[in-house]
């Protein structure tokens, strides 16, 4: 199977623990801000999210330590083992910081830690998943494709719903991009109307990411950078299928105008 074909591959998870995530989102102040204290402000941000892969987590910061750019690792903890993700972070051979959320909001509380990046004085930050390899070039290859005002990504495709009919060559346009394995102007992440995104939808943030991006006039398309994904079954994103596809009727229905 090809590289495309196995990240398009399907992985149920499980409705049960995705609605109970969703359910508690409704308790949280989607405007707030996060105390979050950088530990390089020279060091390209790199965010990620943890829940259910703890033991991944020495392993992803391993490969960002092994990088040929220097970058630091901020992680959104949805998790309730805090020590585990503190050894980790103490352990790094790379400036590391976690933010434990008192909510499980899956990957949209990457959008906070990006946020925090921009009014920290950091142009662009960079997203990566904790189930994906990648090598000691990557993120640079992210950085060298990069442009002021854009949004890149590994995984992009040129529909709304990927396909391996949509997927996009390197440098090409495209309607959606992955969060695995992405590069954002953060100037995007002081927008307040990125989080008005419906609580309904949060686990399903870069397809929002990407079209509120578009319709803000930022340029979205695929980079050349090379990830591979783990496939493991615990992604909770890939369960929400029938969501994805209300969210682009909803998106259909305001016209795809950012608001």
């Amino acid at each position: 199977m090809s590289q495309a074909g196995t990240a398009l591959k399907w992985r149920a998870n499980g409705a049960r623990s995705v609605g109970r995530s969703l359910w508690r989102t409704a308790r949280w102040n989607r405007v707030q801000r996060v105390p979050v204290t950088f530990p390089d402000a020279d060091r390209v941000p790199v965010i990620f999210c943890t829940w259910r892969r703890l033991e991944r987590l020495p392993g992803t910061l391993s490969m960002l330590a092994a990088q040929d750019v220097p970058v630091q690792a901020l992680i959104w903890n949805n998790s309730s083992d805090r020590s585990a993700v503190d050894k980790a972070v103490a352990d790094a051979q790379i400036p590391a910081a976690a933010y434990h959320s008192p909510r499980n909001i899956g990957g949209f509380g990457r959008f906070y830690l990006a946020r925090e990046a921009a009014e920290s004085g950091h142009k662009a930050v960079v997203f990566v998943d904790d189930d994906q390899d990648f090598g000691p070039e990557t993120i640079g290859e992210l950085l060298r494709a990069h442009r002021p005002k854009s949004v890149s990504a590994w995984f992009a495709f040129t529909q709304a719903t990927p396909s391996l009919q949509s997927w996009a060559s390197p440098g090409e346009q495209v309607v959606y991009a992955g969060t695995c394995g992405m590069i954002a102007d953060s100037a995007l992440f002081t927008d307040t109307r990125l989080f008005g995104c419906p609580r309904r939808y949060w686990f399903l943030e870069d397809l929002w990411l990407s079209w509120f991006a578009r319709k803000s006039g930022f340029e979205v398309f695929r980079s050349p950078a090379q990830f591979v994904e783990n496939l493991d079954g615990l992604n909770q994103s890939l369960s929400l299928g029938w969501t994805r596809s209300r969210l682009v009727r909803y998106l259909e229905r305001k016209n795809w105008q950012a608001s």
